[in-house]
């Protein structure tokens, strides 16, 4: 199985974010890259669940990491004992496949315990113990298996759990002989009718000798079972003792990992036990991991869209392979060990590079991913009002209505409309994070969340819980200030929301502290990436010349 390509955008994914991983792993699929998933990290927004139903497309795969995972490097073709089975092909399977453990299941695929190499040492050395010497707990189809006999009478009374080797005096076998037992026989016929009316629960006869029918006769009408084997009694006394069922000596007390894990976390357990079964929720068996697999796991790999700084993407990405970059913001601080596709314009949405993408590579646009790309447009561009909006984006956003069947006016309200529908259901803090990023300036880090509605008043209504929670958070995660843009859309002017920049940011952007002292309204402020992320190092260095005086 060739190993997944996931496409997704940045953290707390947009409807760009989500449009453009979907359109551009549908484009690597079209190409020939099968393995090429969409992903997305975080809830589906609204606008996003709208967008997806329009065009009944299964949402993008939820990503909250790309670590390496278990699931990353573990083995699927497992080797496994199964609880019933006897010990001799438990053993000979590890001898087979040079294993020093595996996993014992059940006939539903669940893990019930390990059998290792040194259980078999354990086993060899109990039988020198005179209290457990000739008792093991027996059962009649690994016997018939592991001896390769041939089952003369097939007797009725249960096996207890002691084994004889009729190799003395009949006379002196009855001292000996249990109800339930197993005996070991030649061909001396008087040691098998011994046998037989003193209570022994089976006979097996080794060298593939003769029995009389006077045995047979008095084995049916005692219920006794006979098996007839071609190995002498040395050997069959020790397949005997290898018939016992994997079970009756595995370890049921034992390590296991899930597919989810992080290597991280199990590594340990790898180092104290060499190999760990893989079971899912169920407890059944999906693969196994060793110390083999840590050596040079292959990382997930990854192409990441509408965004480019490490701050913004998704946890891990330092551990993952990075194949490509599309995006449409400033060039950040994402780094590889080798060179990948990068591409990077300056127009409003990702989503106008990749439809470029499916014209440089020839291949048609299909309608839902006209209709995702056309939102994700739509969105990041208020409708086309925004100063990101580029001719380009224009004349994609009449390309794209055309393949989709949608009015562009009409579609962007409507996107818009969805997005609001839950102002006011959210948490401040889901709020202000819905749509945010984390910018590094200089020596400080800045926090900018953004809301883009055509109701402001919704949001404007609970600043003071937004002012609070946005304090909090700044001090959780260190923010040097923190920023948050409440966009009208019809009227194109922002309330811009300010935690530790107010006087800052009224400077550089020209605009009054409103009465509240925590914000400031700007007309025509309605793009975080043109118009704000610019202004941060002004702002950062406004904010240190007031800390000066």
């Amino acid at each position: 199985m060739a190993q997944p390509i996931y496409v997704i955008g940045h953290k707390s994914s947009d409807m760009d974010s989500v449009a453009s991983a979907y359109a551009y792993a549908r484009l690597l699929q079209m190409q020939g890259n099968e393995n090429a998933i969409p992903a997305r990290n975080g809830k589906l927004k609204p606008e996003i669940r709208f967008v997806l139903d329009r065009y009944n497309v299964t949402p993008p795969e939820a990503l909250d990491d790309v670590y390496l995972q278990v699931r990353d490097v573990m083995r699927r073709g497992v080797i496994s004992a199964h609880i019933d089975q006897p010990l001799l092909e438990a053993g000979q399977l590890l001898q087979e496949h040079e294993r020093r453990s595996m996993p014992v299941i059940d006939a539903d695929n669940k893990v019930h315990g390990i059998i290792t190499n040194e259980d078999f040492a354990k086993l060899f050395f109990n039988d020198l113990d005179p209290q457990s010497v000739n008792r093991i707990p027996l059962h009649k189809e690994n016997l018939v298996k592991v001896l390769r006999g041939r089952v003369l009478v097939e007797g009725r009374k249960p096996l207890g759990n002691r084994i004889l080797v009729g190799a003395m005096e009949a006379e002196t076998m009855t001292e000996y002989i249990e109800p339930g037992c197993l005996v070991v026989v030649g061909d001396r016929e008087d040691a098998q009718l011994t046998a037989i009316e003193n209570g022994a629960a089976a006979l097996v006869i080794t060298g593939d000798l003769l029995v009389s029918e006077k045995t047979l006769s008095a084995a049916r009408q005692h219920g006794v079972m006979v098996i007839s084997t071609g190995h002498h009694t040395f050997t069959a006394v020790r397949l005997i003792n290898l018939s016992i069922q994997v079970q009756d000596i595995m370890n049921r007390d034992f390590e296991f990992c899930h597919p989810e894990d992080l290597l991280s976390e199990i590594k340990g357990s790898i180092m104290r036990h060499r190999s760990l079964p893989v079971v899912d929720a169920d407890n059944r068996l999906v693969g196994y991991v060793s110390r083999t697999d840590l050596i040079k796991p292959r990382p997930k790999r990854v192409v990441l869209v509408d965004h480019n700084e490490r701050s913004q993407a998704v946890d891990g990405i330092d551990e993952a392979e990075l194949l490509g970059i599309i995006d449409h913001h400033r060039i950040a601080d994402v780094y590889t060990s080798k060179p990948i596709m990068f591409r990077a314009e300056p127009v409003g949405c990702t989503g106008t590079i990749i439809t470029k993408l499916y014209h440089e590579a020839g291949i048609a646009i299909p309608r839902e991913v006209a209709g995702l790309l056309l939102a994700g447009l739509l969105y990041d561009t208020l409708i086309l009002r925004s100063p990101t909006c580029t001719p380009t984006d224009e004349q994609v956003a009449a390309e794209l209505a055309a393949i989709a069947g949608e009015d562009i006016e009409e579609y962007g309200q409507a996107i818009f409309a969805a997005a609001a529908s839950e102002l006011n259901e959210k948490d401040a803090e889901e709020l202000l994070t819905s749509d945010f990023k984390e910018f590094n300036v200089r020596s400080g880090k800045f926090a900018v969340g953004t809301v883009e509605t055509a109701s402001p008043a919704t949001v404007e209504k609970r600043l003071p819980e937004l002012l609070d929670t946005m304090k909090r958070l700044s001090k959780e995660r260190n923010y040097t200030a923190f920023m948050f843009m409440i966009v009208d859309i019809l009227n194109m002017r922002c309330r811009l929301l300010l935690h530790n920049c107010e006087a800052a940011a009224s400077e550089v952007f020209n605009a009054p502290l409103e009465k509240d002292g925590h914000s400031i309204v700007v007309e025509g402020l309605v793009s975080r990436k043109k118009q704000v992320v610019p202004a941060l190092p002004r702002i950062e260095a406004a904010m240190n010349t007031k800390d000066e005086k």
